[in-house]
Parts: structure tokens; C-alpha cells; sequence
């Protein structure tokens, strides 16, 4: 069944500013650095909103960096395929990752992910260490694009594990689509929307209202309309 979640971003600080909406980046089968994407970006003037909108909807996702993947480094190639989270009567999604003159493709093949994720296998067609290519996790933003929202720098023939959370992020932002940032600066200094556990787990639609100092304060309702 798809699922339809809500967000309305609250610019009640006392000027115009502009921000930035990030997804959880989900669990991946290693533990290795995790890199988190801005997923997009919008202006709101004092006084004004704007909305996310957004579904159980999963795109495993693989790419390329023009330098070792950090904070500041702006993502901006790759390929996407939708894929299904695995249940407990049936796999998930599962893709071959194959590089093709230097680019990272996804050839969808027979699910293998386990409960709650997507997987992807890569192969032995690029060198290790890599600071090149990345496998991560898209979802469709507010232009219609599907965008990266995280990613980590596979190695050589492994089955990587994707589990994704109905989690995002808002924070006050001068950065663009697609940058990789400082996870642990925008959970500090955002706003954090949690539809998977908590007090909003259950609930579709969440407030997330900046204020004259600058803090966010978040509040959920059953539905879009409930406020």
C-alpha cells in the first residue's frame, strides 16, 4: 500500500532565509562512513511556508564524485531504479551495480534483500580504494527529480543491504541539491521529522516551525488538516 507523508516548513524567525530538506540516510549492511545529500532546497520569505510531500517510494541509487566524498562535494550524475522493500513473504528489490566507460549503472536481477530493504551487488569492475563511485538511496523531491539522499563508497563484490526510515531533516542552509553535508550539524541545528518512531510514529503529517531564535519546534498530526 503507498503511504503519503507531509511536512510544512514554518519560517517564523523574523526574515527571509532559505532551507534545506535531508532524508535519514538508512542502514547499510557495513558500518562505514555514511555520506547524507541535500535532497533539495527552498526559499521562504518571514511568514511563509512551502511543503514536502513524499511516499514509501525507494530508488537505489549509484553514482560518481569529481573527489573523495566529503562535506561540500556536490553529487550530480548517477542512475536510479525503483525498487521494493523486502517482506517477510517476499525479497526486496535487487540490482547489479556495473560500471560502463567510467559511469555506474543498475541492471535490476532476482530479489534477494532481506525484510525492509533494497540490495545492491557490486563487482570487481572498479579499484579499491575507491573515492569515486557511490551506492545509496534516491527518492523523488519537490521538482519531480529523483535525487540522491545518502550513499557510502562501496568496495569490490559485495552485497550491500539498504533499509531505509521514514526520517528527514530541515535546517537553515545555503547549500545546494545534491552537496554532501555534516549529518551531525544539521541534526544539532534542524529540525528532525521522525515518522517511524516516537511521537510520530503513525502520524502523516508534521509542522516544522522555525522561530525568532532560530530553534525549530516539531508537532505531528493524524492527517494534512488536522491543525
Amino acid at each position: 500500500m503507498s503511504l503519503s507523508y507531509t511536512i510544512s516548513v514554518e519560517n517564523n524567525r523574523g526574515a527571509n532565509t532559505n532551507y534545506a530538506v535531508f532524508m535519514e540516510p538508512p542502514e547499510f549492511t557495513r558500518t562505514r562512513e555514511t555520506f547524507m545529500n541535500v535532497w533539495f532546497t527552498s526559499f521562504v520569505p518571514y511568514g511563509g511556508n512551502f511543503e514536502v510531500r513524499t511516499g514509501n517510494d525507494y530508488f537505489p541509487w549509484v553514482g560518481t564524485v569529481p573527489t573523495r566524498p566529503a562535506p561540500g562535494v556536490i553529487v550530480n550524475s548517477g542512475m536510479s531504479l525503483l525498487g521494493n522493500l523486502g517482506t517477510s513473504s517476499s525479497p526486496g528489490s535487487t540490482f547489479d551495480m556495473k560500471v560502463i566507460e567510467n559511469f555506474p549503472t543498475l541492471t535490476e536481477v532476482s530479489p534477494t534483500a532481506v525484510t525492509g530493504a533494497v540490495q545492491v551487488n557490486t563487482g570487481d569492475d572498479f579499484s579499491v580504494p575507491n573515492n569515486t563511485y557511490l551506492v545509496g538511496l534516491a527518492k523523488v523531491n519537490n521538482r519531480g527529480q529523483v535525487a540522491p539522499v545518502a550513499s557510502i563508497a562501496p568496495i569490490n563484490n559485495e552485497k550491500i543491504q539498504i533499509s531505509p526510515k521514514m526520517k528527514f531533516l530541515v535546517s537553515e542552509s545555503q547549500q545546494v541539491p545534491g552537496e554532501i553535508v555534516d549529518y551531525s550539524a544539521v541534526a544539532r541545528d534542524g529540525a528532525v521529522i521522525d515518522f517511524a518512531d516516537g511521537p510520530g510514529r503513525g502520524k502523516y503529517y508534521a509542522r516544522a516551525a522555525q522561530g525568532s531564535d532560530g530553534r525549530f519546534t516539531v508537532t505531528y498530526y493524524d492527517n494534512f488538516g488536522d491543525d
